[in-house]
């Protein structure tokens, strides 16, 4: 039986006028408790700029089309995820897991925590990664 999948479609970055969701730089969207149910869903055509995904169970998350630039994916499982035509300039991937993961199309330019390893493998797997 196929696993059922929610698509989230978000148009607009967090407001963080009120200082309830940011922490420094970065936007406080998910509670921990949120970051281990993300796995599964597909995020398409959303502004999730500077976003906390740190210690995030994405496995088998998608993301099409989705601006993540700053946005933290530090310790998160990234095993089976898709990152497609995403803008992930400046992201953040200390103690990332990956296998299987797929940047098709995918700036990551300016990416920090990236180890040689983990540059060659999304290089390999379509990501656009330069260095200045």
């Amino acid at each position: 039986m196929a696993k059922k999948r929610l698509v989230v479609q978000l148009s607009e970055r967090p407001d963080c006028s009120k200082g309830s969701c940011c922490e420094g730089s970065l936007h406080q969207v998910f509670t921990a408790s949120e970051k281990r149910m993300l796995s599964g869903l597909v995020f398409r055509d959303a502004k999730l700029n500077q976003v906390d995904f740190s210690d995030a169970d994405l496995n088998e998350t998608e993301f099409h089309n989705v601006l993540l630039s700053g946005a933290d994916f530090s310790g998160a499982d990234l095993r089976g995820a898709s990152f497609i035509r995403c803008d992930l300039r400046n992201a953040r991937f200390d103690s990332v897991v990956v296998d299987g993961t797929r940047f098709d199309n995918s700036w990551l330019i300016g990416a920090r925590g990236l180890t040689e390893e983990m540059n060659e493998y999304v290089r390999r797997h379509g990501a656009l990664l330069w260095f200045s």
